[in-house]
């Protein structure tokens, strides 16, 4: 993790926020292993985050949040916020990667079969996404959306693009997002896909927008030398859009800033 700051720091980057996979709710089997950190290590990942905060105070300011893997509301006892408050973060993020079995951005090969094995096609998948991560940006849910249209992220495989057009579905996410002041992030990390754009559209950000959704942005670094990546475009982006403030979190509490 230190690596991760220090990258921040050869950037000139003011802030670096932790957001590491909150762990499974007791009794889930998840179709694929080690996509997040197990419970029994999970304390380890906040007492080096902490760690690293005090030795870098002055230097770099480290946010310490979570994203957390939306499953549906049968898996949940908790929200993401009653968590992050328990556990002291700045922030916590909730993302839709698994639909009812079906793991959304693995691999196409991955998602395809599992299409076929629900039954479904691609605008079913893009239906129950937009519909499951609305059931997360209600009040009182998360700080923050994550990779808000992951769900594209094979689109340039001719099987997976969608047919029907879907803004009514995310129209009505963002209207929710509007009205709990959950912010939706801008995810960097989109451009380095098949996709090779970021998260979400530049017609969602515009939307987004018109609607007072509240904006941050992330690079989502699997890897230390991710850290930042392509925030020069994105700060070309941000100007493009006139987006002037974007926020992030301390304590949960919204911290307003200039990009």
């Amino acid at each position: 993790m230190q690596q991760y700051v220090e990258q921040a720091a050869a950037l000139g980057l003011e802030e670096i926020g932790f957001s590491g996979h909150f762990p499974y709710p007791p009794g889930y089997d998840p179709p694929l292993p080690d996509c997040v950190i197990p419970e029994e290590k999970f304390g380890d990942y906040l007492k080096e985050a902490r760690r690293l905060r005090e030795h870098y105070a002055g230097r770099v300011s480290i946010r310490i949040g979570a994203e957390f893997d939306f499953l549906g509301g049968r898996y949940h006892e908790t929200t993401p916020l009653e968590e992050a408050d328990r556990l002291g973060l700045d922030f916590c993020m909730a993302s839709v990667h698994i639909i009812d079995g079906l793991v959304v951005d693995y691999t196409p090969e991955l998602l395809v079969e599992g299409l076929e094995r629900k039954g479904w096609d691609i605008d079913s998948l893009y239906r129950n996404y937009y519909r499951t991560l609305a059931r997360a940006a209600g009040p009182g849910f998360c700080t923050t959306i994550g990779h808000l249209d992951l769900v594209k992220k094979f689109n340039s495989d001719p099987r997976l693009v969608p047919l029907e057009n879907h803004s009514a579905l995310v129209d009505d996410l963002l209207e929710i997002m509007a009205g709990s002041d959950t912010a939706m992030e801008i995810n960097t990390a989109g451009w380095d896909k098949p996709c090779a754009e970021q998260y979400p559209s530049l017609e969602i950000i515009r939307r987004a927008v018109d609607k007072g959704v509240r904006i941050t942005a992330g690079s989502d670094a699997h890897s230390p030398g991710q850290v930042g990546r392509h925030f020069g475009r994105l700060k070309s982006l941000l100007e493009e859009l006139g987006i002037e403030r974007l926020v992030g979190f301390d304590r949960l509490e919204p911290v307003f800033f200039k990009p």
